[in-house]
């Protein structure tokens, strides 16, 4: 089942929306309000929609608004409005779990999808919330690959599902952890991400009460899906959905510019010439935990892991003026200084990211090597930038190369267990 997957970027911030669209994104989400899973972290208003709305008109972009938390019965005229809103602006789609956005969505006429969140796990389900008129789901992230190809087969239903991104330790997202510690529900877009804080843990005797501490580890944190080593197998999906509107600018540059790359080289017949190594270790530059491959093939795996990349991200400076003649930004060095050579990241709300190698630095149109500490220096660019954009160090890190669960790597490598 060969056909052309969306690549869905997430959108947190206007940084990030710049950093998608010129990775290749067809489509990006993001939430609005207080209706969201991130609620907590991103604060779009109803005007930032419109706006956006209009960049990716521009760019030939689809928009999702996110709308997929609880809704409790005071929420009810919010959730009118929003979508009375939503619907002038002219939104792509909606995306919704609790059945009162469905179900009022579907009536406004607007393009309604299902979010995860719902749990969607067979064809039977699926083919209920085809009955009301929604055009795509995104399945439960508990189904197997099989199981998804199942509901894709027996179903007219557009298949949404994850490549990329963080999982969560609870089934479909439904965590109480963050309300049992801090009052606030994660199931409100207010998951304060309990599962990933470092804990002691104690073991206490029975007999003599002498408490054993066996130290401090990330005992409820799931691991990172990836999927570019075996995505070839994911080509019949409708979208190819990458988790991350909390993540920074950088991130949803990198994964979003790995995943278009890799649908590029399956549709044009170069995957087996140019296979997925150079992505995978472009995908390991920006910040992810250890890494899976989720329940395509299995149980994801689930407990101790760490937080690794290959670059760490060291603040630089601002940009003061642009010269676009001669393609050169002024920048004003505030913090660690950089060397021709080295490779920076230039980011802005409206630049996106600009990932390059130093090449050419002047003070007083004399060429030097290094730009410290309190200079002002004239930088070579290789496309635009802005005045306010910010520059960064991409560090080279001590961090070994992750793997995927070990006792999967069989089944990635023959892609056996696959219709």
């Amino acid at each position: 089942m060969r056909k052309k997957p969306e690549i869905l970027a997430p959108v947190g911030h206007y940084e990030g929306l710049s950093a998608v669209i010129k990775a290749g994104a067809d489509a990006i989400y993001m939430g609005v309000g207080k209706i969201n899973q991130r609620a907590l972290k991103t604060h779009f208003t109803m005007e930032d929609v419109k706006e956006i709305r209009k960049i990716t008109q521009d760019a030939g972009v689809r928009q999702y608004i996110v709308l997929n938390s609880i809704v409790f019965e005071e929420d009810l005229p919010y959730i009118e409005e929003t979508l009375d809103q939503l619907k002038e602006i002219g939104v792509d789609a909606v995306i919704g779990w609790d059945m009162s956005v469905i179900s009022m969505s579907i009536s406004r006429g607007l393009e309604t999808h299902l979010s995860t969140m719902a749990s969607v796990s067979n064809s039977e389900a699926a083919k209920f919330y085809e009955r009301l008129g929604v055009k795509r789901i995104v399945p439960a992230r508990e189904v197997k690959l099989q199981g998804l190809l199942d509901i894709k087969n027996k179903t007219n239903l557009e298949i949404e599902i994850f490549i990329h991104g963080a999982m969560c330790m609870a089934v479909s997202g439904r965590c109480f952890l963050s309300h049992d510690v801090f009052e606030k529900s994660g199931n409100r877009g207010e998951c304060y991400q309990v599962c990933r804080h470092e804990y002691d843990v104690k073991i206490v005797s029975k007999n003599t009460g002498t408490e054993f501490f066996l130290g401090s580890d990330y005992v409820l944190s799931a691991r990172d899906l990836v999927t570019i080593n075996f995505v070839d197998r994911l080509i019949w999906a409708d979208s190819w959905k990458i988790e991350g509107r909390n993540k920074n600018a950088d991130y949803a540059y990198m994964v979003t510019k790995a995943y278009r790359e890799a649908r590029d080289r399956i549709l044009n017949g170069e995957w087996e010439k140019k296979g997925w190594k150079d992505l995978w270790d472009m995908l390991e530059r920006v910040y992810h935990r250890e890494w899976d491959s989720g329940f395509y093939f299995g149980e994801g795996l689930f407990g101790i892991n760490k937080s690794i990349a290959k670059e760490q991200k060291l603040y630089v400076g601002e940009v003061v003026k642009f010269y676009p003649k001669i393609s050169v930004a002024e920048l004003r060095v505030v913090d660690h200084p950089i060397s021709i050579g080295d490779t920076i990241h230039i980011i802005g709300k409206k630049t996106g990211v600009v990932r390059q190698k130093v090449s050419s630095m002047q003070i007083d149109r004399r060429d030097i090597q290094t730009a410290e500490r309190g200079t002002v220096v004239g930088l070579k660019t290789v496309e635009r930038v802005r005045p306010g954009d910010k520059v960064y160090l991409m560090k080279e890190t001590d961090s070994a190369d992750s793997n995927i669960n070990p006792r999967k790597n069989e089944l990635l490598k023959e892609h056996t267990g696959i219709d």
